[in-house]
């Protein structure tokens, strides 16, 4: 019997093909994670997620339609590719009935919609902020849910990592799919975001996942529930410009010492502007951008000593909780901005 045509090799977030593309091959997943689904208008609606030992594009490779889905590496992937030439070879040697009964399953598999349906409210959520319709991947209801997961599946871990506390993959994966109807695909995204936050550690090879920062994790889940109850004129969103400006601060905290009594520091924002400003002279913000912090209580109103003095007085470890709160919305953010370039790039 011929040999497969070979290994074909996917770094995270490659696409291994995509939907209307036509099918010469299917693969075998030997290591790592691949993401099934499909483009509806702005949107992408998740349709599995398969794993090391499954096949993946068996369908239009056996009858010849053009690919009904798009697959993605949601991690380096190494697949077996198994050629159009290597299928036919082998299919000699089988009976004609096992050929028909192939077909006859593949038909049925391409006129099943159900489980489609039943996972599309699950996989899209849509935006109508500002009369726009934007497709977004992972919603901030989303995020709170499964940071919660991940909070649970810490709280539950016995076993300490150098890093945190060890968290089983297959727990969280159970909690986030099974028991909160979230896909895998978003709970893989969302572990990411909290990587670059710097709260979760994950090995190179994403097996080993570690709690690095629980007390943060929580204090977030606190933050956006909070969030969700206020009108959205009282609610802290932050500009990129904002952002920026409020990482500059805390950048230079340690600058400014903590009065014991009342627990503030008095930060000189004209000190942090010229520590931040290049040899080009270029100053890395504008005052009028500071006032942002103040008009969502993150800072106090600016008091003017002097053209090089203008202090605001903020509370340091609640300052620095908030800024890295705000990071891993603005994570998400952009996170959810580049999957939906993505999906308007397949359509």
């Amino acid at each position: 019997m011929a040999g497969p045509s070979g290994a074909k090799r996917l770094q995270k977030g490659d696409l291994l093909f995509k939907e209307g593309d036509s099918s010469n091959a299917m693969y075998l997943i030997r290591t790592g994670m691949v993401r099934i689904f499909k483009k509806k208008g702005d949107s992408q609606i998740e349709i599995d997620t398969l794993r090391s030992g499954q096949i993946v594009g068996e369908m239009a490779f056996l009858d010849g339609n053009p690919r009904s889905a798009s697959g993605e590496a949601l991690m380096d992937t190494e697949l077996v590719e198994i050629s159009k030439s290597v299928y036919d070879t082998t299919m000699v040697q089988v009976p004609e009935w096992v050929k028909v009964l192939l077909k006859a399953i593949v038909a049925r598999l391409r006129s099943t919609t159900t489980k489609m349906k039943n996972l599309e409210s699950s996989s899209m959520e849509m935006n109508y902020e500002d009369g726009r319709r934007d497709f977004v991947f992972l919603s901030p209801h989303d995020a709170l849910k499964l940071s919660a997961a991940v909070l649970l599946v810490g709280t539950l871990s016995k076993e300490d990592a150098p890093e945190g506390k060890k968290l089983k993959i297959s727990l969280l994966e159970r909690y986030a799919n099974q028991v909160m109807g979230i896909p895998v695909a978003k709970l893989t995204s969302y572990l990411d975001v909290l990587k670059q936050s710097n709260i979760l550690h994950i090995s190179e090879n994403n097996q080993d996942v570690a709690l690095k920062d629980s007390a943060l994790l929580e204090a977030m889940i606190h933050y956006v529930c909070d969030e969700n109850l206020l009108e959205p004129t009282k609610r802290h969103d932050l500009s990129l410009r904002g952002f920026l400006v409020m990482g500059l601060i805390a950048k230079h905290l340690e600058k400014f010492p903590k009065d014991e009594a009342s627990g503030m520091s008095n930060v000189n924002v004209i000190e942090v502007k010229k520590l931040e400003t290049g040899a080009s002279g270029k100053e890395p913000f504008r005052m009028d951008e500071f006032i942002e912090l103040v008009k969502v209580g993150y800072a106090s109103n600016l008091t003017v000593v002097s053209t090089d003095v203008q202090t605001t007085m903020v509370q340091p470890d609640t300052f620095r909780r908030a800024y890295r709160i705000q990071r891993v919305l603005k994570i998400l953010e952009a996170m959810n901005e580049e999957k939906q370039k993505n999906a308007l790039g397949l359509r």
